[in-house]
């Protein structure tokens, strides 16, 4: 991009000085394809930016009244601009600690490659350390997991795999040994040991059987203070690079983490905007949420619940048992065993400020945070608009359910990739009719619901043109399966970029201060290198960015 000499700017403005505004830009873009996302001025060309917000948005003509001598003006050259985008469900903290430490990544790899690399690492390895990694997923594979496998490849050091999904494991036979899993052991609560049919354990473990391994292996080394603001500040890059503006951040801060991003935010170390989750006991102890601190940089006002696990790993709580495991129904956390206690604890964050935001998959699941949010509104007078509570995930879903999002103002946060991904083993889990109620996003907002988008990194890439992609076409990026998976749950173009902009402004409370390039709103935008409502769509998730700006301040520019 160019920068336009700064005389001509004050040429155009002198000529209009009669005319023009008193109050001067400090920089101006022309000649962009501006998709604002607001009703009201849906396309422009030309934006004025006056400090941290929007002065002006419209053509060449009304922007350049407000250029001063000192205003810059840069040529967008045709370019696409689009607010800045919100990843609505995240585990930042991973993002830049992964860049840094770089773990072993096993992350949807066919199983003799992922069998070599377990191979490699075992011989690289002391006598007896273990081997952890993330990322399998079993459903591609020719034959189900066992821990047979990982023996032939790990004899003398146990092995750890965590699901791509976070909610199983899968183990070898030292690993069981050392946990001390025989027959006998019996399910823990929200978890179950897969046992094969002489009653032996596989070496998977679904939900919370995963934690009978995981408490023994010893702590990764902990990373020094530095080393944490580096991560925070690498994971910050990442986000802004990719036109994520403001990151909501699922995983339950603790109060360690939020004084360490308060210090990170005052040492410059971040500048992506950052919503937290605290845990439930967290919120407990705190006086009030936090909010709009750092120049609206950082806000505390969610609490994270947990109801179920994931489908994949067969630990979402369902209504009916697994097609694939008929002994199956799915681990239900204790949260959601008790619906009332579940509706007092939302209720008791409604009026301390606090909006819930629930982890549910399963159809079972999704009914009781559904039954819970609806019964803390019920208590608390505070409802729809005043409450925004949050399903996370809301992946399957009775048909009877979907249009309780519409009617009761519960947002579905939702992440795209998931269904793309998932669609290799959701018909043999739940069976071809209760996968029609999967990833339901049409009929989520043809029954008056809205949708807030995100990827569950690290579950699955952060890249939000991935997920904007898989709202669009419901095919995953290789083009498959034609025509989209379920397709009738495709979401538009625009439906899919308000995921990403003004649906979570809505859910973070902050629909009048970003999600659109808009007069007065903070100065949040992207360009990108191609028009995103009119290039194919199987061409969405190659969009690259080419510049970041957030609130006014250029952060980041492709070289």
């Amino acid at each position: 991009m160019k920068v336009i000499l700064v005389l001509l700017a004050a040429l155009f403005a002198t000529s209009m000085h009669s005319c023009g505004p008193k109050e001067n830009a400090d920089i101006i873009y022309l000649n962009g394809i501006i998709y604002t996302m607001d009703e009201d001025n849906p396309t422009a060309s030309a934006l004025a930016v006056k400090g941290k917000h929007f002065l002006h948005v419209g053509t060449t003509e009304s922007v350049m009244k407000y250029a001063g001598n000192n205003t810059r003006i840069i040529d967008l050259e045709g370019k696409t601009v689009l607010p800045g985008l919100t990843e609505s469900h995240i585990h930042f903290g991973n993002v830049g600690v992964n860049i840094l430490t770089a773990p072993l990544n096993v992350y949807w790899l066919p199983l003799e490659e992922l069998l070599e690399k377990i191979r490699v690492a075992a011989e690289e390895a002391g006598p007896g350390e273990w081997i952890v990694a993330r990322g399998y997923n079993d459903a591609i594979w020719d034959e189900p997991a066992h821990r047979r496998m990982l023996d032939r490849v790990s004899p003398k050091n146990p092995v750890s795999l965590r699901r791509y999904c976070g909610h199983a494991n899968y183990v070898n036979t030292m690993a069981l040994e050392i946990a001390g899993i025989t027959m006998s052991t019996p399910d823990p609560d929200a978890g179950t040991i897969v046992r094969d049919t002489n009653g032996e354990a596989t070496g998977v473990l679904v939900s919370a059987a995963g934690a009978l391994v995981n408490r023994h292996i010893p702590p990764s080394p902990r990373l020094n203070e530095e080393e944490l603001m580096q991560a925070y500040r690498l994971g910050s890059d990442a986000m802004l690079a990719h036109g994520i503006t403001t990151v909501h951040d699922a995983t339950g801060t603790t109060p360690e983490d939020t004084e360490r991003r308060k210090t990170a935010y005052e040492k410059g170390y971040l500048k992506v905007r950052i919503m937290d989750a605290v845990l439930y006991e967290t919120a407990m102890e705190m006086e009030e949420p936090l909010t709009g601190l750092y120049d609206d940089r950082y806000s505390v006002r969610w609490v994270k619940e947990f109801v179920d696990g994931s489908l994949g790993g067969r630990g979402a709580a369902m209504l009916e048992p697994y097609d694939d495991m008929p002994s199956e129904m799915g681990a239900l956390r204790a949260l959601g065993q008790d619906e009332e206690e579940y509706a007092r604890r939302v209720a008791l964050m409604l009026e301390k400020g606090f909006r819930t935001r629930t982890h549910s998959i399963g159809d079972r699941g999704n009914r009781i945070t559904l039954n819970a949010f609806e019964r803390a509104m019920e208590i608390t007078g505070i409802k729809g608009d005043d409450a925004r509570l949050v399903v996370e995930h809301a992946q399957v879903l009775h048909p009877d359910d979907i249009p309780r999002f519409g009617n009761s103002g519960i947002i579905a946060s939702m992440q795209g990739v998931h269904a793309t991904e998932d669609m290799v083993f959701v018909e043999d889990r739940i069976g071809n009719e209760r996968a029609k109620g999967s990833y339901a996003w049409r009929s989520i907002l043809d029954n008056g619901g809205i949708i807030s988008g995100g990827s569950d990194y690290g579950v699955s890439p952060y890249e939000p043109f991935y997920g904007m992609h898989a709202f669009v076409t419901r095919q995953d990026r290789q083009d498959n399966p034609s025509g989209g998976w379920f397709h009738e749950q495709r979401l538009t173009r625009e439906e899919a970029l308000k995921a990403y902009t003004i649906w979570p402004a809505y859910l973070e409370f902050s629909e009048d201060l970003k999600g659109a390039v808009k007069e007065g709103m903070l100065a949040d935008f992207i360009v990108i290198d191609r028009d995103y409502f009119n290039i194919p769509a199987e061409e969405i998730h190659r969009i690259i960015v080419l510049k970041t700006v957030l609130g006014g301040e250029p952060v980041f520019e492709l070289q």
